[in-house]
């Protein structure tokens, strides 16, 4: 008798043995399978944390002038063709060492803007470029100057520098190139760098240049200046 009950109760206790491991192999079953799921709605959230910069349009000084399709009249009232890009990779307004590239780090947004004179009365450019942080915008002002004291005088051009206070930093540039004399202003506001270009009437390279803000950019450099701390990019 005792021999037959330990027969009968071996079966029951071994199913329930087997039983025990078959739910939990399905729990974790539906756990693992859940858990790809919950990741794949957390991907979104993650990629949306990183925001690219845009620049605004109609940000710029000069943007209506260059929407506009028909030519255009300046401040010297001679017709101008106004090109806008956004190209990161665009080279730096002034370049003094003619790179013809991107020689800056860290850019993150840029827009350039030139106006080229139908005449010889010169031309007008705008740039604004935007770095990731304040210290990539400060590296590029200061590898610019460092490009201007290196290539102040070669290929027949001259470059002169005269600090300003404008922004945070902001530095002014005659540039005698060949028979046309330029000037611009770079100046920077937080991690943005803007540079404008004109025409100057200084003397040339044989006698020192007239530092008058309104013949190197200075005043459109004040207004993105003004600008910036009130719209920061």
């Amino acid at each position: 008798m005792d021999t037959r009950r330990e027969s009968q109760v071996r079966p029951r206790s071994a199913r329930k043995a087997v039983a025990l491991p078959t739910a939990v192999i399905a729990l974790m079953t539906v756990i693992g399978s859940a858990t790809p799921a919950r990741a794949e709605n957390q991907t979104p959230a993650t990629a949306s944390a990183t925001v690219e910069i845009a620049i605004p349009m109609g940000f710029l000084l000069y943007e209506s002038k260059a929407t506009r399709k028909r030519l255009e009249k300046s401040v010297v009232h001679t017709r101008m063709r106004w090109r806008t890009s956004d190209r990161l990779g665009e080279p730096l307004l002034i370049d003094p060492c003619a790179t013809r590239k991107q020689t800056d780090k860290g850019r993150q947004a840029a827009r350039t803007i030139t106006g080229r004179s139908v005449s010889w009365d010169g031309d007008y450019s705008e740039q604004v470029i935007v770095y990731r942080n304040e210290t990539a915008a400060r590296a590029a002002v200061k590898g610019l100057r460092s490009d201007l004291r290196r290539c102040a005088n070669r290929n027949r051009h001259l470059y002169r520098v005269k600090d300003t206070r404008i922004g945070h930093e902001a530095f002014m540039v005659n540039m005698w190139k060949v028979a046309s004399i330029d000037g611009a202003t770079v100046m920077r506001q937080g991690r943005t760098v803007a540079i404008y270009t004109s025409p100057s009437n200084s003397d040339g390279p044989d006698n020192p240049p007239r530092w008058r803000a309104v013949e190197y950019g200075g005043i459109e450099a004040r207004k993105m200046a003004k600008k910036l701390a009130g719209t920061p990019l």
